[in-house]
């Protein structure tokens, strides 16, 4: 399989990778904590755009298309920005650093996830009056949606359900540890979550499944010698069309699952640092990876090189082993 590597990637730890949500784009957008977001088109390999804040950028999404994009940090502010006129506007604020940004396709909303303990949504055309505020009682560590839901985990290792047709559920994780990513399935029965112990969960919105079929499963462990290292999952990535979906560690790793069979597909070699960030293309050919140090065991001199890896995809790679 072929592999590209970006040019210019960031200059510090990079928080989020997102391709745009045309399966005919190969727009990439990354964000990072050298208060950056850049825009990169995969085709021509090029940088195309970039924009800074005041601050480091923790998420950064598309909003609505790949035209305009929302980002968040330790600037407290959704920020909504157009590349090409560099005009920014304020959607909303936080009173701490916001860690995670949703654009809501069905409801044109935005959902931001805070270090204040909780949960906002937004209307772009109205900006700065929160249209609900849902207290967490928790930092938010990492969010997902889908036409139904938004699914938070928080600071106190519980998964936070909020139905956008209904009031917050507050549901305890299958995971123990510190959550680190969470994701929705494409089939919107069910998402994942990986944490700091090298353990994913499959977890299902429907109480009843939930109850009956959740599991959890080891990854992203190395031997040394007699010792096995346990590395946090830092990363998920559900494959669009066929449900299968890709971890990626501080081991540097990347392994692709596939959930309902739970058996590994395959896995990379790994890279010289942690993967930060993934995500696949809207049309599943391309899978994009973020290489940068986690700090799981400090800092080290000379910090380890960000890389930004755009590795391509075939569909018979992605699919489930029942299909085989």
């Amino acid at each position: 399989m072929s592999t590209t590597k970006l040019p210019h990637a960031p200059l510090d730890g990079i928080s989020r990778l997102r391709f745009a949500p045309d399966p005919a784009s190969s727009l990439l957008l990354v964000s990072s904590w050298d208060a950056h977001v850049r825009l990169y088109d995969v085709d021509s390999e090029r940088l195309t755009g970039i924009h800074k804040h005041n601050g480091a950028v923790l998420d950064c999404t598309f909003q609505q298309d790949a035209s305009r994009f929302l980002s968040v940090g330790l600037e407290k502010v959704v920020v909504s920005c157009d590349f090409q006129t560099q005009q920014e506007y304020a959607i909303g604020v936080h009173e701490d650093a916001i860690r995670c940004v949703e654009y809501h396709q069905p409801t044109g909303q935005v959902f931001t996830g805070s270090w204040d303990r909780t949960l906002r949504a937004w209307d772009p055309r109205q900006p700065l009056r929160p249209i609900q505020v849902v207290q967490l009682g928790a930092k938010a560590f990492c969010m997902d949606t889908c036409t139904n839901f938004v699914v938070v985990g928080g600071s106190d290792r519980n998964i936070h359900l909020f139905d956008v047709r209904q009031p917050l559920e507050k549901r305890e994780s299958a995971l123990k540890h510190q959550i680190r990513c969470v994701k929705v399935a494409p089939d919107e029965r069910s998402f994942a979550s990986g944490s700091v112990e090298g353990r994913v969960a499959i977890e299902y919105f429907d109480a009843e499944d939930n109850l009956r079929d959740r599991y959890a499963f080891k990854c992203h462990r190395t031997k040394e010698g007699v010792e096995e290292v346990i590395h946090p999952v830092n990363c998920l990535a559900f494959h669009p069309a066929h449900g299968t979906f890709a971890t990626g560690g501080s081991d540097g790793g990347v392994s692709v699952w596939d959930g309902y069979a739970k058996k590994r597909l395959w896995r990379t070699d790994p890279f010289h640092t942690a993967v930060s960030s993934m995500c696949f293309s809207a049309s599943g050919d391309r899978l994009a990876i973020g290489i940068s140090s986690t700090f799981e065991h400090g800092e080290k001199v000379p910090a380890p090189a960000n890389e930004l890896v755009v590795r391509s995809i075939e569909d018979a790679e992605m699919l489930p082993k029942r299909q085989k």
